[in-house]
């Protein structure tokens, strides 16, 4: 059996490490100084078409039809929250419905998918290779292991030599590893240009405002997102504090060639000349608050529509994954003053799941404003963008439902780690098809489909 460990245990075991290679830094140092090691500097942007940016107005539609938007939200909690993500994608992609004159899986109805830490490797992984994933995910990633490889890498004598340089750290190194095992040397360039959309968000830094990984947010920063690995994105979301170095990024704004004025995003990244990012699910685990602010940037829901090309909207689907677990630590039932791990656990845990539950709330919220201000809107205001008496879904998975009596308690137990037990993957999945299968909203959105769920 693998012995599994937390990200905190994990930067418990580095620093105990550090001790034992103190040693074997001056050596190295005094035979070749310190490390030179530059983490992937982002492109400065160049005039390239309208066409080729990455938005939502820009790819095309598949089989996917306006009437019925459906947006996906992945949270944080390393593999864990990969493979809860997976199995939602797999019940999806084995949903069958009749919409719009034609039968389809309710997957190729999703326009929108944002995603927070370790939701985001399953968000990238179905962006890039699409229906890849239901024969290669497992292998390539739940059952990789990247856990062990990073923390190789990390510890190795050249590892350690690697990090003594003050632009390479051990968010650089899960970079690596994710490129190397997962995405292949592959950029955003190389995704479809066919919905949906990814919303990889991170956390930044200095203001704790989100960062998404679009062009526009890019803007800001007068930069290519193109060109900018994926690996680097995902590893920015999965930042861990005191597990993983910050990801930087860098302001060209100085020397821009952009004429047109940025989208007003919840960010202060303009006025910075370097930009550090951290992980999504430090300011919004659920990922949920993409579309609210981007509605808000838009001036409204409507506004958003119109610059997303989306037109007749009938039906609006929000499905939130959150992989967030309760697990039963030993210090909670005993009256012994808690350790130092569980003390950062809580530092870390408290303000993401109070985040967490604003964000699903703030939704509920400004749905029924949104709902408000369509009816009250003019036909021209509207401009063909809602349908007048457009519905609203939200359907939420959330993993601390497995409580002791389903059957599935043990997921309470899963670490925030990048490696699983195939039993566990297997639990995961099963868990997340059964929430999905339970929900009332999904039932309301299957009768009002007209067609019912072909799960097996």
């Amino acid at each position: 059996m693998k012995i599994r460990i937390s990200h905190l245990e994990y930067a418990s075991r580095a620093l105990q490490r550090f001790s034992f290679n103190t040693w074997l830094i001056p050596f190295l140092f005094a035979l070749s100084g310190c490390s030179t090691e530059h983490y992937t500097i982002n492109h400065a942007h160049d005039p390239i078409p309208s066409e080729a940016r990455y938005a939502i107005n820009k790819l095309d539609t598949g089989d996917n039809s306006d009437s019925l938007l459906v947006m996906l939200s992945f949270s944080g909690g390393g593999y864990r929250a990969a493979a809860l993500s997976y199995g939602v994608l797999s019940a999806l992609s084995e949903t069958r419905v009749h919409w719009d004159g034609k039968e389809k899986r309710l997957l190729d109805e999703v326009d929108l998918i944002a995603s927070a830490s370790g939701g985001s490797l399953t968000a990238a992984y179905y962006g890039l290779y699409r229906d890849r994933i239901f024969d290669r995910f497992e292998s390539d990633v739940l059952a990789a292991d990247l856990q062990s490889k990073v923390i190789a890498r990390s510890l190795s004598p050249y590892g350690l030599w690697r990090q003594s340089s003050l632009r390479f750290g051990r968010g650089d190194l899960l970079q690596e590893v994710l490129d190397e095992h997962v995405f292949k040397g592959r950029t955003f360039a190389d995704l479809p240009r066919v919905r949906p959309m990814l919303f990889i968000n991170a956390t930044e830094m200095k203001t704790g405002e989100r960062f998404e990984f679009t062009q526009d947010q890019f803007d800001l920063l007068c930069s290519d997102l193109g060109s900018f690995p994926l690996s680097r994105a995902v590893a920015s979301s999965m930042a861990a504090p005191l597990v993983f170095s910050p990801i930087t990024l860098w302001n060209h704004s100085g020397t821009c060639p952009l004429k047109q004025k940025p989208l007003p995003l919840h960010s202060g990244v303009h006025t910075q000349k370097f930009v550090h990012l951290l992980d999504g699910g430090l300011h919004d685990n659920t990922g949920i608050k993409t579309a609210l602010e981007i509605a808000e940037a838009r001036g409204s829901i409507v506004g958003m529509a119109k610059a997303a090309n989306m037109r007749g909207i009938k039906k609006r689907v929000f499905i939130i994954v959150n992989a967030q677990a309760v697990p039963e630590l030993p210090e909670d039932s005993s009256p012994n003053t808690p350790g130092l791990y569980r003390q950062l656990k809580a530092f870390i845990d408290i303000p993401i799941d109070l985040h967490s539950n604003g964000s699903v709330q703030a939704l509920y919220s400004t749905i029924s404003r949104w709902k408000s201000e369509i009816r009250g809107y003019s036909a021209e205001q509207i401009d063909g963008t809602y349908d007048r008496d457009v519905d609203f879904y939200v359907i939420e998975i959330n993993l601390r439902a497995a409580d002791k009596s389903s059957g599935f308690n043990r997921l309470q137990d899963i670490g925030v780690t990048l490696q699983l037990e195939p039993t566990d993957i297997h639990l995961l999945k099963s868990f997340g098809r059964m929430q999905l299968e339970k929900s009332a909203e999904w039932q309301r959105l299957m009768r009002d489909i007209g067609t019912a769920p072909e799960l097996r």
